[in-house]
């Protein structure tokens, strides 16, 4: 049962990896990514995951050594950018979204006074 449950998971870590690079290289081949801060937030956030995802995947084929130290901290240097990024998108769309509402309330309250 346990080996079952470890050839599961590795499976689904390459299978993981692979779609993650192939959006990476489908998007950048496909796709104006750099034209708007969306698409740049999104392909960088696709590359972050992929990368990940395939030192993980490299982990399970090729021994540990120094080489993995350096490649999971360039890997992992990138994950609290873009998640840093997606928080500000986050949060910048919520207050534009708030701030809207407050403005079409505050209009449509001005419209029955007058």
């Amino acid at each position: 049962m346990n080996e079952l449950v470890r050839l599961a998971g590795t499976v689904l870590i390459f299978v993981s990896a692979v779609l993650a690079t192939g959006c990476v290289v489908a998007q950048g081949l496909l796709a104006r990514w750099w034209k708007t801060p969306a698409g740049r937030h999104t392909f960088a956030f696709q590359a972050t995951l992929a990368l990940c995802l395939d030192l993980w995947a490299m982990r399970l084929v090729v021994p540990e050594g120094d080489w993995f130290l350096v490649a999971r901290l360039v890997a992992f240097a990138c994950v609290p950018v873009v998640l840093g990024w997606r928080l500000e998108i986050i949060i910048r769309t919520w207050q534009r979204g708030r701030q809207s509402r407050t403005e079409a309330d505050s209009g449509h309250q001005s419209g029955h006074q007058g």
